[in-house]
Parts: structure tokens; sequence; C-alpha cells
């Protein structure tokens, strides 16, 4: 289900700034307090009431994320453990917040990964990703390997933090530096190394398979080619889609072209079967089970600049 529409700063503070809140509020009580057990107690009821209000902001407005609720549980254990009068509890709060917390989010990566659920990092690409990507393989293979990453992550800086529990350089510099040059970096190397060594299975259906055709699109073999190409799906899930190669470069959009140097007309089914190799596509054309309009030429071309294309 596609995320609510909200501007752009409203969503960056959702996606990045908004558990950080109740996080600044538990510590900044924390030091506050002396990192007494006491002040360590008052630190846990304060961030809770104030995470509580953003959660529940966040849950009615469809923002609330994994994050959201591991960090809710992690203060809610912790203010319990002090009402009831749980001394160990509230003493590893006291000794450990910042490795408690981090585990917290190590656990909050990985549980859902091994209850075959869907990981916190759906969250965030379904709010930076175009909505055709949301449904394919490599969508989903993505999102289940970053989860495993940053699951590392947080288990490494939990592991920093509980080793000098009162150094800030183990609690609060390391595991800061690790998620800022380690973790955010590798959403720009990861997903494409891991597709290249572990190619994911194509789409099923025409939208991804035609939207993504910039994705396999070969520079050198369409050289100084111009051609607009449309598509027009018919079926269950019928749609219009057009592709434009021009300098060497390939743009895809959803609608119809002003103009059109190749329209291929074509059910769904049939057009999936012809790019997953199911199909013949020069035989699929004989047979009319699709039909083109325009220069049948550039049909051929679709093999030579899209890796992997058929025809």
């Amino acid at each position: 289900m596609p995320p609510p529409p909200r501007g752009r700063l409203a969503r960056f503070f959702f996606m990045h700034l908004g558990t950080l809140v109740g996080i600044i509020v538990y510590f900044t009580y924390f030091e506050r307090g002396g990192r007494t057990v006491e002040g360590t107690a008052h630190a846990l009821r304060v961030a809770l009431g104030v995470h509580t209000v953003y959660a529940l902001i966040a849950y009615w407005l469809g923002e609330l994320k994994h994050f959201d609720v591991g960090l809710w549980l992690f203060l809610t254990v912790g203010a319990l453990a002090a009402a009831i009068g749980i001394v160990p509890v509230l003493e590893l709060y006291h000794h450990y917040s910042p490795a408690l917390l981090f585990t917290t989010f190590g656990l909050t990566a990985v549980i859902p990964l091994l209850l075959g659920r869907e990981p916190f990092t759906v969250f965030y690409g379904v709010r930076q990703a175009p909505r055709w990507q949301h449904a394919t393989p490599a969508f989903t293979d993505i999102s289940r390997v970053m989860a495993l990453f940053w699951a590392v992550l947080f288990f490494t800086a939990a592991l920093f933090s509980a080793a000098r529990p009162f150094d800030p350089t183990y609690t609060t510099l390391i595991p800061n530096m690790l998620v800022l040059l380690v973790g955010i970096p590798a959403g720009w190397w990861l997903p494409p190394l891991w597709l290249r060594l572990f190619p994911s299975a194509p789409p099923a259906a025409a939208e991804p398979l035609i939207m993504g055709m910039p994705l396999v699109f070969d520079r050198r073999a369409a050289a100084d080619a111009r051609a607009v190409i449309q598509f027009r799906i018919s079926g269950p899930s019928p749609g219009d889609y057009w592709v434009r190669v021009e300098k060497g470069k390939c743009e895809s959009f959803e609608g119809l072209a002003s103009s059109a140097d190749l329209t291929v007309h074509t059910p769904e089914d049939v057009w999936v079967g012809i790019i997953h190799g199911k199909l013949d596509g020069g035989q699929a054309l004989t047979e009319r089970r699709y039909s083109v309009e325009g220069d049948p030429l550039l049909l051929n071309k679709l093999t030579e600049w899209f890796r992997g294309g058929r025809s």
C-alpha cells in the first residue's frame, strides 16, 4: 500500500527525525540526573511520555515505523521496571542504556526477517523508490539485505557500547560513526553490488518491466539513436507507458507520449512472456498475439539496446 502523500519536510521528519526526539529526551534527562538510578527512572518516564505522543501522531498519520515501536518498548520496559521496583532491570538501564538501545534496534531489524515479516527497510523503500518498483523481486531482496546489514551494524554498536558503558567514545562517537560512515553510505553501494552478484528474478508484471528498462539500457549499443517507444498494455492490469532513448540516455514514463516512433499494443501476459523468454517475440507478432504501429525495425533494436531484452 503506497504511503500517504506528505510534504518534503514532514516526510523527512517522520522518516529520520521523529524517533530521535524520544532518544534525545531520554539521554538529556539521563545526563541531568547524574546517571543515577533515580535519574534513569525519571528519564525513562519523561521520554516514554514524549515518545508515546509522537508514536500516536505517527500512527494516526500512517507514518509509524518499526523503530518507533522498538523505542517505545525499550522505554516502556524500563519505566515499568522503575514503577514496579525491579531494581536489577533498572540498574541495567543505568549502566548499559546505549548498549540496550542499539540492541533493541538490532532486534527490531532482525526479528521481522526471522519471522518472515516485512522488514523495517520497506517503510523507507516505499517512500524513496518509485511506486512501480515496490512489488518487484529486487525491491523485496534489497529490503531484506539492507535490514540484515543494519542489524549487524546495530549489534556491533551495542558491543562497543557494552565494552565501555561510561566512555562517550564507545557509547556515542563510535556507534554514530558506524551509522554515518558505514550505514548510510551502504544505501548507495550495497544494492547494486548485491544485484550484480545475486540477480533477482525479473518482475512478473508489465509495468515494472517497462518502467525499469532504463536500468538495463546499454548506452553503447544505442550510441546516438533517438526513439520514442510507446507501450499500450491490455489485460487485468492495463496501462500506458513510454520510453525515450536519446543521446545515450533512456528514460521511462507513465501515460501517452505526444508522438511515438513505435507503438506496441499487447496483452500483459504476452509481453511478460516475451521478456521472460517463454514466448518468441517474432512468432507472437506473426500470430498477432500483439501488434505494432510505426517503425517495426525499432522492435528489433530492443534486443540490442536493452540487456536481456527479447522480441
